[in-house]
């Protein structure tokens, strides 16, 4: 397994871990706590809090009644999902800044997150709320790169825009580490289940011989996800017809035809429609 600690020297500065999201994490591994202590610590965080509202209310769950109280979302969402919320509704802050390219990393982190729960419902190998939160973290390294780097970060995003290479590619040559290694590190850094970090750093090479079935499947997704994203447009500058999501390794490992793929991206685009307002605003 990584030794993670040997990466931290070459992220620079680690972003700590939203506080909100770190108490409520604290907070669900209590079977005792109750709903009315986990809403007031969710409190804390008006951001949150609004978002988790908003949520609540959203297409996604159909209610005929409007949810007006903290408390009554948190018992709608359910435990796994007040996890996967907040933690979305959160990370948003790791951002130092929050210009065009944030905001489309963001809708990237999002939209891969809500692609991986999509496809995970879909192909019933993975648990939902997993894949949504290993969709979330997927990007956090590109985010730290961003913050830590920036200059020659946005100058890695323009050559892959100008069409000077793929963006795997062009990082070797920027960067001594891949975006997903040093996500991977940050997460390690934050006491993140293992699987998860593991799945981050294993996105885009999960065929290994020695990577572990559980992780294989759950990062499989992750990266179909992330193509899906690519080729829908979502957190990029536009929609690429060229990405060709059935080549895609997460695609192959799911055996996954061009004709389902092309009715699972129709479907997912409408879904992702649905609650972009909700997770992104």
């Amino acid at each position: 397994m990584q030794d993670y600690s040997e990466i931290i020297g070459e992220v620079g500065d680690l972003p700590p871990m939203p506080i909100v999201a770190v108490k409520v994490l604290e907070l669900l591994q209590d079977p005792d706590t109750s709903v009315k202590k986990l809403a007031e610590t969710i409190s804390l965080d008006s951001a949150v809090s609004a978002r988790m509202l908003k949520i609540a209310n959203s297409a996604m769950y159909g209610l005929s009644r409007q949810v007006t109280t903290l408390q009554n979302a948190l018992v709608i969402l359910g435990e796994r999902t007040v996890r996967s919320l907040v933690l979305a509704s959160s990370m948003s802050s790791v951002n130092k800044s929050f210009g065009l390219l944030e905001k489309m990393l963001w809708e990237e982190s999002i939209g891969c997150a809500l692609a991986a729960r999509f496809f995970s419902s879909k192909l019933k190998h993975v648990n939902g709320e997993e894949a949504f939160m290993a969709g979330l973290f997927s990007n956090l390294g590109k985010i730290v790169r961003n913050n830590n780097d920036s200059e020659r970060y946005q100058e890695l995003v323009e050559a892959v825009y100008n069409g000077a290479g793929d963006y795997l590619t062009l990082e070797q040559e920027v960067f001594s580490n891949p975006y997903s290694l040093v996500g991977a590190a940050v997460l390690d850094s934050w006491k993140i289940a293992p699987l998860l970090v593991e799945v981050v750093h294993h996105q885009m090479d999960f065929d290994q011989e020695d990577v572990d079935n559980d992780i294989a499947g759950l990062s499989a997704v992750v990266n179909l996800s992330s193509v899906a994203c690519q080729r829908l447009g979502i957190g990029q500058r536009q929609e690429d017809e060229e990405v060709d999501v059935a080549a895609s390794p997460g695609a192959i490992y799911f055996d996954l035809s061009e004709a389902y793929i092309v009715e699972l991206l129709e479907e997912f685009n409408e879904v992702f429609e649905q609650n972009r307002e909700s997770f992104i605003g």
